[in-house]
């Protein structure tokens, strides 16, 4: 049996993952404190934690986008992928022609 220890291929990207989720969970921290002590809380220590929450989760979220770079590898779907099944080609050129070569024929009653 083959157990998979190794829980991703970059290690860089899953801890700008894991930098985005604390800061999620910072901000989230923050709003349930908030929640939780009413008019008691201290208003400013709770923005301050959400706001190190937001800025934890901006700078996880644009590193990832700095490292991944997912505007450069889009999937266009409109485009299809490459199957290696070349003999399906002749197939598909033909049903091609057949959608869109013909013109619509509209026939008129024939006056006698």
């Amino acid at each position: 049996m083959n157990i998979r220890t190794k829980h991703t291929n970059n290690p860089l990207t899953f801890g700008l993952a894991m930098t985005a989720g604390l800061g999620i969970i910072l901000m989230i921290t923050a709003l349930a404190l908030g929640v939780i002590q009413g008019a008691a809380a201290d208003a400013s220590a709770l923005g301050l934690l959400l706001v190190a929450g937001l800025i934890v989760f901006i700078v996880g979220v644009a590193g990832w986008v700095a490292v991944v770079q997912p505007h450069r590898n889009f999937d266009d779907i409109n485009v299809p992928k490459d199957t290696g099944h070349h003999h399906a080609h002749a197939a598909e050129e033909s049903h091609a022609d057949d959608e869109h070569g013909h013109a619509a024929v509209v026939s008129t009653p024939a006056h006698h």
